[in-house]
């Protein structure tokens, strides 16, 4: 199957108490994943912005970063994260921050356990 850019879901707006109005577009998504993960997007950061700390219990998320600069909690602590870095959460809280001077942008999965 096929989805073209046009036929996208696009979301703009802060995402768990985050800085900034993340851009998401949704590339699959609910009955599509066949309750295997939540949802595979796209997203884009702001200078500034951020997706706001938050824990997966029942569910775990993976970030491949396409370009951009981060920093994430890793654990107890503060990790920078570049293009090429994958960035996992599993039973743990974490979030993502753009400190770099483009946009960040990197694709999640939600996984279900």
């Amino acid at each position: 199957m096929i989805r073209r850019k046009d036929e996208l879901t696009k979301v703009v707006g802060p995402i768990e108490g985050g800085k900034g109005n993340i851009t998401r577009e949704l590339l699959i998504e609910g009955d599509e994943l066949k309750n295997q993960a939540k949802v595979f997007a796209k997203l884009s950061v702001p200078v500034g912005g951020s997706v706001g700390l938050h824990e997966h219990n029942k569910d775990y998320e993976v970030y491949y970063i396409l370009s951009g600069k981060g920093e994430v909690l890793d654990g107890d602590k503060i990790v920078e994260v570049n293009e090429g870095d994958v960035v996992y959460a599993i039973n743990t809280k974490h979030y993502i921050e753009n400190i770099g001077d483009e946009e960040l942008v990197f694709l999640a999965v939600i996984i279900n356990l």
